[in-house]
């Protein structure tokens, strides 16, 4: 077995597909894909909504809800409570698999047709705008999140407490603005930090209290951009601090000179065996991963934890041999499926809960042994399976996740275009779906602010919530001066791109892949020669 390079049917670049992963593909009995790996994940991505929301009313009971679903979505959209009620069958929805055409075309139909919950959200109070959440109280616009209290904005929130503007942090407290941080206090874009208190516009720290504007240290106490103060020369200049608008970017430019000075590891993580990616930690066996930890032989994934023997997963936790799938957990065996939780052996299938055997289903809780939501014997099942896998590869279609074109999302609503951003025009010469959002005319002033981003990505006008306002008094911050939208591009860009590059190390010269392309001015070291 030899590796192959293949040219992507999306970008027409040609990409590698190795000894290593044609043995991955035969072992799950499925060809070699057509798409280069970062076409794969913006496919999948495109399957995922996590920060649009909308009021529509449940299509069921008629109440209005919260829901991810926009008003132009035709199928119905179902609000919690009628969703996991006996009040409907799933299997009414049941079809026969027509063999005169495609599968895509008929799973586009079924999935349209089908009820859908209206967002991932449960046992939370005080909190439904939150999405892929749980066990949240008083939270606001947060996602992939559990266990908070009083916290907005943020994604992949665990056990924090009183956080705005966050990104990845966990067992926080009166954070603003900071990324990738674990058990720290009263911090203030703080990048990095593990373990930290009072620390503010600084970035890599460990075990840190009271530094400002710092770079890389461990078990500091008052410094001030890396030098060493008197904690009475660090209260009396913290204390003419003004936290303007003005003062804070000119200290976060400064921060930026600093860290163009002093080297930086060439990933962010820790202990990692035989691993390639970012922002991964207690991998072992697992590349081209971001946002990774406890895997072991993972190839091509994104915000996917404890998997083992897998590859392509995006937005997962605790899967087995498995590939192409989104938004799943607890799974094993299962491919080309978005938002399975607990499952064995689920094929071509979305919004399927505790069910196995499922090919071509939607919104399935508990079941077995169903293609296209209609129920099988387990001999039926099996041969009916095979024979539209048999289809699917005539078709070209078997191997594939589902396309954009087929969403349940315009493009503009899904994760797809935060990391891949498009144009309109851009997404309809592709024949992806775009909507358009219904424009509002706000009075500004209150608590009604006005974006001063020229090129908005919201709406050009946002309203400040209660709790938020009581936040920034208290930490004594400014009110944003950007709307939700622009803030959330704003700290994605802050985070290096999800795509690795071959360099050397700028100490050693050891070869090393690296989410900072060569383009940038940061000093970068392999880990031995940064440690």
């Amino acid at each position: 077995m030899k590796n192959d390079n293949v040219k992507c049917k999306s970008c027409e670049k040609d990409f590698l597909v190795d000894k290593d992963d044609l043995a991955f593909y035969e072992k799950i009995h499925v060809p070699p894909p057509t798409l280069c790996p970062e076409c794969r994940y913006q496919r999948r991505l495109a399957n995922r909504n996590e920060w649009n929301f909308y009021k529509r009313n449940c299509s069921l009971c008629g109440k209005s809800m919260v829901t991810i679903y926009n008003p132009a979505y035709p199928g119905p959209v179902y609000c919690q409570p009628c969703y996991w009620s006996d009040n409907w069958d799933t299997l009414d929805y049941g079809r026969d698999f027509d063999f005169l055409r495609p599968f895509f075309e008929q799973f586009k139909e079924h999935r349209f047709t089908v009820p859908r919950i209206a967002l991932a959200n449960s046992k939370s109070i005080n909190s439904k705008y939150t999405n892929q959440a749980s066990e949240n109280k008083d939270c606001y616009l947060i996602i992939a999140a559990s266990w908070n209290e009083y916290c907005f904005y943020g994604n992949w929130l665990q056990h924090d407490r009183e956080c705005v503007d966050c990104w990845n942090i966990e067992k926080c407290e009166l954070m603003y603005e900071s990324l990738n941080c674990l058990k720290c206090y009263r911090c203030v874009y703080l990048e990095d930090g593990a373990g930290c208190n009072d620390c503010h516009f600084s970035n890599d720290l460990r075990g840190c209290s009271h530094c400002f504007g710092c770079v890389g240290l461990r078990n500091k106490t008052y410094c001030w951009f890396n030098e060493q103060i008197t904690k009475g020369e660090y209260q009396k200049r913290l204390s003419v601090f003004d936290w303007s608008r003005e003062a804070i970017d000119q200290t976060r430019a400064k921060l930026c000179e600093l860290r163009l000075k002093i080297p930086t590891k060439y990933y962010h993580g820790n202990h990692n065996i035989n691993c390639t990616g970012d922002y991964v930690s207690f991998n072992k066996n697992t590349h081209d991963a971001f946002n990774c930890s406890k895997n072991e032989n993972l190839k091509y994934g994104q915000d996917a934890w404890e998997a083992r023997d897998c590859m392509d997963l995006t937005e997962t936790l605790d899967n087995d041999l498995e590939y192409e799938l989104e938004g799943a957990g607890w799974s094993h065996g299962s491919m080309f499926s978005c938002k399975l939780w607990t499952g064995t052996n689920i094929l071509y299938s979305e919004l399927t809960f505790g069910s196995e055997n499922l090919f071509g289903c939607v919104s399935m809780i508990k079941k077995k042994y169903c293609i296209f939501n209609k129920q099988y014997s387990p001999e039926e099942y099996k041969a009916l399976k095979e024979k539209i896998i048999a289809h699917m590869k005539t078709t070209g279609e078997y191997g594939e996740f589902f396309p954009v074109n087929i969403s349940p999302f315009p493009y503009n609503d899904t994760v797809a275009n935060d990391y891949f951003t498009m144009s309109k025009a851009e997404v309809l010469s592709k024949s992806f779906r775009w909507y358009d959002k219904p424009k509002t005319e706000y009075k500004i002033g209150g608590d009604i602010l006005q974006c001063v981003n020229e090129k908005c990505a919201g709406v050009g006008a946002f309203r400040l919530h209660p709790t938020e306002i009581e936040f920034y008094k208290k930490m004594h911050l400014p009110t944003p001066d950007l709307c939700f939208p622009c803030r959330l591009k704003a700290r994605l860009a802050r985070r290096n791109s999800r795509k690795l590059w071959k360099r050397e190390c700028m100490k050693c010269s050891k070869a090393i892949e690296t989410s900072y392309s060569p383009d940038r001015q940061e000093i970068i070291y392999c880990e031995e020669c940064y440690n």
